[in-house]
């Protein structure tokens, strides 16, 4: 499982390029024999809805991009005004197998529109590029699918967050029912409305931080009543079988490698089963 932001584009370069990255490492992937796992055939394999020896013997890579700038499907001037390729116009020309039901990739969004407009000067370019218009054409689309992102990412830029302290920047802090009902269902209700309920039943920790609570509490109580059916963590380890369906493990790119030499290496660990 591979994770990239489409708003890290402060060169034209592999380093600094989520795009540039994200183009560079599809072709290396097809070279080593991997075919693209969309999102929701993976989890009802992990649920034990479909037998994991539909995969077997295959080498498979799982694709997200989280926080949801509209640079996920819009192909958008970069800070050198040059047109930077969404990670939608990367995946639509990529020559890649894709196997299973879904969609190649899933962009994990933000529900709060208020939070995504103060995000979008505090965090970028204050260009209005972390809309929301986008989400229902993507969904309905075979390219790249929307999850859930949360609620306001308890991002420490914004005045207000929905924790009940009012605590920022670290996802840990949701730990009880009624932050993970704001954060987390209030969230899947917003963004299946905004994609014409075509939205994936799919969570991604903000910041990759994974509350116990949340794992191992609200989800397997009210994932049901919620409509969630997995959650993605950035635990650095390769999605087996036996990953658990609340915190399957993703590699981030600009974290777990950096260049294509990096990411050799990383393939070459997992397909060792050091990873």
């Amino acid at each position: 499982m591979l994770c990239y932001h489409s708003w890290t584009m402060s060169t034209s370069t592999y380093e600094g390029n989520d795009h540039v990255a994200l183009e560079a490492d599809l072709a290396s992937l097809a070279r080593r024999g991997y075919a693209v796992l969309p999102l929701p055939t993976l989890v009802a394999v992990l649920r034990g809805e479909r037998p994991a020896r539909e995969l077997a013997g295959r080498r498979l890579v799982g694709l997200s991009f989280d926080d949801g700038r509209d640079h996920d499907y819009r192909d958008l001037p970069g800070a050198d005004g040059a047109l930077v390729p969404s990670m939608h116009t990367v995946l639509a020309r990529a020559q890649i197998e894709v196997v299973g039901e879904g969609p190649m990739a899933v962009s994990f969004v933000l529900a709060s529109a208020e939070a995504r407009r103060v995000l979008d000067v505090s965090c970028g370019a204050g260009r209005r590029e972390w809309e929301d218009d986008w989400w229902a054409p993507a969904a309905a689309g075979r390219v790249l699918g929307i999850g859930n992102h949360g609620w306001d990412h308890v991002h420490d830029t914004l005045e207000r967050v929905r924790q009940r302290d009012n605590l920022k920047g670290s996802f840990l802090h949701v730990d009880t029912f009624e932050d993970a009902e704001a954060q987390i269902a209030e969230a899947q209700v917003e963004i299946d409305r905004l994609c014409a309920g075509r939205a994936l039943p799919l969570f991604a920790y903000p910041y990759g931080h994974v509350p116990p609570y949340v794992r191992d509490v609200y989800f397997p109580q009210h994932a049901a009543r919620i409509g969630v059916r997995a959650a993605f963590g950035t635990g650095g380890l390769a999605a087996s079988p036996a990953a658990p369906v609340w915190d399957i493990p993703r590699f981030v790119c600009g974290w777990h490698w950096r260049t294509p030499d990096e990411f050799a290496a990383l393939l070459d660990a997992v397909e060792r089963g050091e990873r």
